[in-house]
């Protein structure tokens, strides 16, 4: 079952003196083969957090978790006991067991295996760091873990993004035990210590502040963001390109499009978006049509302020979710240069909650524009002359109309899920947790907004292609030109059929990395 590594993989470096991208994490986790290697200052780094906690033993200071019991409990006083190693036997690696075990609850469906490798890639670059105190050794079990290919069942539901990423960490922590399920290739679950058995690899044992290390910190929240972020990007450069296309199928005026206006008002992201169509509008000399309006509907007009706004909202989003990829997001941090143990809240997730909200509501307000814009191809007083509904033969065949009410009803969808997660604080852990970020909720409806956005615009572009053969043939007025090399080959629809397998294939191309 496992998969393991190439040998001729790159590796992706983790580390204090690595800052991981959006696209870094996304690609990695994509790869099965991807191979992970610490830094030689995660190696240092990692060697004096651990010295750090030794010495706040040896000083007889409280450290959560370790010689306290966890969230409501803190006041409870635990033994303080180490195993020698994380794969030893011992009362504190059965402490750490139990500490895991009783956050293996969680509900719903498994998360995809992309967003489960990204968030053990995402929790390994905060060990990394320096400031989680786990034994060294650690980080290079889980990286074997993760090398082996094996998959963590974990549940989508569970975070309250204020503890971290309790519920789906500890699931990913079990696997690594034996205690858990990981998932097989054809989707079923299977026994973990069977699994890690058939990978050659011993069940960890840790101790309580390894456990701790494992479970306490926003990775899961971080990994959906950052594939939400990395998506969005891509769409957002294909919702330009097809405003372009529009453009120049059309020939609506490039007014709306001058740099000059852009420059006037000064967002960059609006500037850049108008370029970004502009060049697309006016390649090989299309020129404008005297018979369009003046002024075009704002789903054209203001195009460049709408996707404008949505890419600096994904910049600002980045910056969010990249720094907190490549932070210290547990609860102690140890100072490595002072021997502090810093007990504090770095794992509250509000700042990825905050940032995948307003990304919502960005890809949100891209897929209304989109839907939109379909609708003036659709129109025969908007389209240039074409038939309605891009219809081959109106009345007998209807064209375009189905797939019209495919896109409006995910519009509805996206609407419904744009409703705010970050705010949505509900009291729990014997009111220990009294404020929570929902930072999980917010990243997976980001997430999933994603494939709402590429479905739509998908759709969108084959509506485009249908004007090109429509015009190509002569049932529509205006030049055919050749249709740039992302949009993939698509038969012209002359009888009305079925279009969702089109529409799932442009989505999933639109959707991948190598759309970019």
């Amino acid at each position: 079952m496992p998969t393991p590594s190439a040998p001729d993989t790159p590796a992706l470096r983790i580390g204090p003196d690595v800052a991981l991208a959006c696209e870094d994490i996304e690609a990695a986790a994509r790869n099965e083969h991807t191979r992970l290697r610490t830094t030689d200052a995660a190696t240092e780094a990692l060697a004096s957090s651990r010295a750090a906690l030794e010495r706040a033993r040896d000083a007889g200071r409280p450290v959560y978790g370790v010689t306290t019991g966890l969230g409501p409990l803190v006041d409870e006083a635990v033994a303080d006991e180490e195993p020698a190693s994380a794969h030893e036997p011992s009362p504190e690696g059965d402490r750490g067991r139990k500490l895991i075990a009783h956050l293996g609850a969680g509900a719903g469906s498994f998360a995809p295996p992309p967003l489960v490798r990204a968030t053990m890639i995402a929790r390994l670059q905060t060990l990394a760091q320096g400031h989680s105190a786990v034994r060294p050794a650690l980080v290079d079990e889980v990286i074997e873990v993760f090398e082996s290919g094996l998959i963590p069942a974990v549940p989508e539901i569970g975070s309250l993004g204020a503890s971290g990423d309790l519920t789906p960490l500890a699931h990913i922590a079990r696997a690594c035990t034996g205690e858990g399920a990981v998932v097989a290739s054809d989707g079923e679950l299977v026994d973990a210590a069977e699994a890690l058995d058939e990978a050659g690899l011993d069940p960890l044992r840790p101790g309580r502040r390894d456990a701790l290390g494992l479970v306490n910190g926003t990775a899961f929240m971080t990994a959906y963001a950052a594939h939400a972020v990395a998506r969005g990007r891509r769409l957002l450069e294909r919702a330009e390109a097809l405003t372009g296309l529009i453009y120049r199928l059309l020939g609506c005026s490039r007014e709306a499009l001058d740099a000059d206006l852009h420059q006037a008002r000064g967002h960059s992201g609006q500037v850049q978006s108008a370029a970004a169509i502009r060049d697309v509008a006016t390649r090989e000399g299309a020129r404008p049509s005297e018979e369009r309006p003046l002024q075009e509907v704002y789903s054209l007009r203001c195009a460049p302020q709408i996707l404008g706004a949505v890419r600096e909202q994904l910049r600002h989003a980045r910056d969010l979710v990249e720094t907190e990829l490549n932070g210290a997001t547990d609860n102690p941090v140890f100072d490595t240069d002072g021997a502090d143990v810093l007990h504090g809240g770095n794992f509250q997730g509000q700042q990825v909650a905050f940032a995948a909200d307003a990304l919502n509501e960005a890809l949100t307000q891209a897929g209304v524009l989109a839907e939109r814009q379909l609708d003036v191809l659709l129109s025969p007083d908007q389209n240039g002359g074409a038939p309605p509904l891009l219809a081959w033969e109106p009345g007998p065949n209807s064209g375009f109309g189905g797939t019209q009410l495919t896109a409006t009803a995910l519009v509805a969808e996206m609407r419904n899920d744009a409703q705010m997660a970050a705010t949505s604080s509900i009291p729990t852990n014997g009111d220990n947790q009294d404020v929570v970020s929902m930072g999980a909720l917010a990243a997976r409806r980001a997430y999933g907004q994603t494939r709402h956005l590429a479905t739509i615009l998908s759709i969108l572009g084959l509506a485009l292609a249908q004007l090109t053969h429509l015009r190509a043939e002569g049932r529509a007025e205006g030049a055919a030109p050749d249709l740039p090399g992302w949009m993939p080959a698509v038969d012209p629809v002359r009888e009305d059929r079925a279009l969702r397998a089109e529409i799932a294939d442009w989505t999933d191309r639109w959707l991948a990395p190598s759309a970019s």
